[in-house]
């Protein structure tokens, strides 16, 4: 993708948290304008102010709204129902073009009722979950997808395991959905890009009693089912102390096909393995490794709202819609609900009349710009 390709709307923010410093970060690399920002605290507008003097600074919602030059609302405040949905209903009434922080919602009642707003309005929306624009997940979906290097997938796993900071200080890490909801996201966004929604989820959720910071989860396995057999296990671990971390950029993805297995991370490498002579198991094994230029963070926030500005731009459906992550926030409350239940939990359920038992990897219904 190149800059110069899309016409450059002015991004005002909505919440003005920690996060935003990573999103505006990405979008210089883009050359994409943050023109204006919002957020009910004294203290983040001064902080805001003080990084970006040329932009402007509001105390309401509907100042910012009002705001000619924001054309794209960067929905960043904290994903409870109380601090999204008010804000959303205000930004598509208003008929901003809406870019969403990850995870869209804690509850999937809450993310449907955010995606019926939208839908309702006319409004396009995205989910900036960025872990789908990290060079090593763009690439495996290409790989995957596109040019089945693989052949027909087999089994895949995602593993992350660190140790992330609860203290008191912190806002994360104290509600009832913690590490799945809000930070396993990432690697079920990824998996749901590349192969789509499971049939199916197994999963066990806890907490380490050493943190008692984290009063509900911060460690999961997760089991997808799909109906061809295939299965993805992910395992999660948010509360890692040990001798050998993955944190994210450098966590495993690996995939096993007919014809090959992937393994990659988000970013810095992409190898592919496979037999010399397919009829020989034990014979040799040859080996491709890509060269994968780029960054998660910053650069993925960047690549996410060039890609949601593009699609814009030709009234294209983008990856990562609301409505695609639906399906995701419907894996979330699978795994949550199986968790309690002890026993699999199907998305069916969960979605009901929404869920398309054929609906395939998210990247098939991605606009595709060039």
């Amino acid at each position: 993708m190149n800059g110069a390709e899309v016409r450059k709307r002015g991004i005002g923010f909505v919440g003005l948290g920690g996060i935003t410093v990573t999103h505006r970060k990405g979008y210089r690399i883009y050359g994409l304008p943050f023109v204006a920002g919002y957020d009910p605290s004294p203290r983040a507008r001064a902080a805001f102010a003080a990084e970006v003097p040329e932009a402007r600074v509001y105390d309401t919602l509907e100042g910012l709204l009002n705001d000619p030059d924001v054309e794209v609302v960067d929905l960043a405040t904290p994903h409870t129902r109380e601090a999204r949905l008010t804000p959303l209903q205000a930004i598509v009434k208003a008929g901003k073009p809406v870019y969403i922080q990850k995870p869209m919602a804690a509850y999937y009642q809450d993310a449907l009722e955010m995606v019926e707003c939208v839908e309702e309005a006319g409004v396009a929306a995205m989910v900036n979950q960025n872990m789908v624009w990290s060079p090593g997940a763009q690439a495996l979906a290409r790989l995957i997808v596109d040019e089945q290097a693989i052949g027909e997938p087999l089994l895949a796993q995602g593993e992350v395991r660190l140790r992330s900071d609860y203290s008191a200080e912190r806002w994360f890490g104290k509600d009832e959905r913690n590490w799945t909801a809000g930070n396993a996201v990432h690697l079920i966004s990824v998996m749901h890009m590349v192969f789509g929604p499971p049939e199916s989820i197994f999963a066990v959720t806890g907490v380490d009693s050493d943190h008692p910071g984290v009063t509900y989860d911060a460690f999961g396995t997760l089991i997808w089912r799909y109906r061809n057999g295939f299965s993805i296990s992910l395992l999660t671990n948010g509360m890692y102390y040990g001798i050998n971390p993955k944190p994210y950029v450098s966590e495993e993805i690996w995939v096993q096909g007919a014809r090959g297995i992937i393994d990659t991370g988000p970013e810095e490498f992409l190898t592919v393995s496979w037999r010399e002579d397919p009829t020989q198991p034990g014979g040799p094994i040859l080996r491709r490794t890509y060269d994968i230029p780029g960054a998660w963070m910053p650069d993925g926030m960047g690549r996410g709202m060039q890609h949601f500005q593009q699609a814009l731009d030709a009234n294209a459906e983008p990856l990562c819609s609301v409505q695609d992550n639906l399906y995701v926030m419907a894996v979330i409350e699978a795994t949550y609900k199986s968790n309690e239940r002890r026993e699999p939990v199907t998305i069916a359920e969960i979605m009901g009349d929404r869920f398309d038992p054929n609906y395939g990897p998210g990247w098939v219904h991605r606009y595709q710009h060039g």
